[in-house]
């Protein structure tokens, strides 16, 4: 069976938020086979994202499975490792039929001749290719923050792009969408009075949704005075949440993104366990009294936010 360096594969998470648990272990896997190759295996929108961390990216259709990995990934690498736990994504590494082909028990993984690696649900999200990592060789991931090493270019870019926008200072971004479950989503009524009572204190606000959700930042806006801003690429989403002086968001893909860019974030859990998926890069969470996120006041999340901006060193 192959070891490291090797020609190797990660296919990455359908969705942001799964994607960005997932990076702690791609770094470990970058680290380990830095005189192999390391590639990932994610969809077309996430690419960009993924480049800033200097790796390889093939786009993976959402169709893809057996006979497209079959036309396009086979025999190419030694070894791949799949971070969905889909019988899709296992039929996907029969079909690239690499040397070693590593997934998660269960939906046919061992049917289908791969070698299998046990997820303990009960612990982090971050923590599911442990032993993925331990079967090359490599530790498993620990538990401390995680952070995206952005150029300084296009943050002082999005600073300067923010400030024509809304004015100097320190600006807060607020991220109402959340694409898994409606509950996880504060409400829209909660983020506008978050927005007005800021606005009070002078402190400016921008709303920042995922495509399909712009309906969400426009209530937002309407009701209040923030502002609404365009969907970017995810490079460039990074870019402006690093540029922003904290971001307050739904348990979603975007304010996971948030956190591991290096600006102050405020993630709101109602039903989900942030246990299993707080933020990876580290934010001040709070979990709503009986996993309710209406119960969550609006003057609750307007304190922490003028706490975080009265921590903030001086520019």
């Amino acid at each position: 069976m192959p070891t490291l360096p090797a020609r190797v594969l990660l296919d990455m998470p359908n969705w942001l938020g799964d994607l960005v648990h997932t990076l702690p272990a791609l770094t470990r896997l970058i680290e380990g086979n830095a005189r192999g190759r390391t590639t990932v295996l994610l969809p077309e929108a996430h690419a960009r994202l993924a480049r800033l961390l200097g790796v390889d990216t093939i786009a993976r259709p959402n169709a893809g499975g057996f006979f497209w990995a079959r036309l396009h990934l086979h025999g190419r690498f030694d070894v791949i490792v799949t971070a969905r736990h889909a019988t899709r994504a296992k039929l996907l590494l029969c079909g690239a039929a690499p040397r070693l082909a590593l997934a998660s028990r269960g939906r046919g993984a061992g049917l289908l001749g791969l070698t299998t690696f046990v997820v303990d649900r009960g612990r982090h999200q971050r923590h599911d290719l442990d032993l993925a990592l331990r079967r090359l060789r490599l530790a498993p991931v620990d538990d401390s923050t995680w952070q995206f090493q952005l150029a300084t270019g296009p943050i002082a870019s999005a600073r300067a792009d923010l400030a024509r926008l809304v004015g100097a200072g320190g600006i807060v971004a607020l991220l109402p969408g959340s694409r898994a479950m409606p509950a996880k989503r504060y409400p829209v009524e909660g983020f506008a009075a978050v927005a007005r009572k800021l606005a009070e204190c002078a402190v400016p606000t921008v709303v920042i949704v995922g495509p399909g959700q712009e309906d969400l930042a426009a209530a937002v806006a309407r009701g209040s005075t923030a502002l609404a801003i365009s969907v970017a690429p995810l490079d460039e989403v990074a870019a402006m949440f690093a540029a922003c002086a904290v971001v307050v968001g739904n348990d979603s893909g975007l304010t996971h993104l948030a956190s591991v860019v290096g600006c102050p974030t405020i993630a709101l859990f109602g039903p989900t366990d942030p246990g299993r998926t707080g933020p990876v890069g580290g934010a001040v969470v709070m979990q709503a009294p009986r996993r309710s996120l209406p119960e969550i006041q609006p003057a609750q999340i307007t304190a922490t936010v003028l706490a975080l901006l009265a921590a903030r060193p001086s520019d």
